[in-house]
């Protein structure tokens, strides 16, 4: 290059190309907790979205009723059973050579209530040991409303 050629360090990296070098990190597993004022959600799913074999668990499936669905226990059972299942996902011979694939997890919520509280604590304490240093993402995807429409009416129970 001459003293007055132009150099565009965007498109030099762009026709560039990434570095090959470099390994590409597999795809994350995804655990959504949706929680709500009266019930909580646990799914597990594959990097494509497609739900994991026996990966989904609620208040009511870990066997709570009526107003204790919404209760801190609940979300905790879910969060305890969920992270049973993927462990088992974790510590399952993939490999041809009878090694262990290196699963990733992304964490992601979506809503209020007692089981997203649950959930945390659920993970920050021995429960989650085993699956915390495969956790590389945690989101929070709550839809929070700026003005908008009037909010529902209050549920009495």
């Amino acid at each position: 290059m001459g003293p007055n050629t132009y150099y565009n360090p965007v498109t030099a990296i762009i026709q560039r190309g990434p570095k090959k070098d470099v390994a590409e990190r597999p795809k994350p597993y995804h655990l959504h907790v949706y929680t709500t004022h009266n019930n909580c959600r646990v799914v597990f799913t594959y990097p494509s979205g497609r739900l994991v074999k026996n990966g989904w668990w609620t208040s009511g499936s870990c066997g709570f009723k009526g107003a204790n669905k919404s209760s801190y226990e609940a979300g905790y059972q879910c969060a305890v059973r969920a992270f049973k299942r993927i462990e088992e996902e974790i510590t399952s011979p993939t490999l041809k050579d009878g090694g262990v694939s290196p699963v990733t997890l992304a964490l992601k919520f979506k809503g209020f209530g007692w089981g997203r509280e649950a959930v945390q604590k659920a993970f920050m304490t021995s429960e989650g040991d085993n699956i915390r240093s495969s956790v590389v993402v945690v989101e929070d995807r709550t839809p929070i409303k700026i003005g908008g429409t009037r909010a529902k009416k209050a549920r009495r129970l």
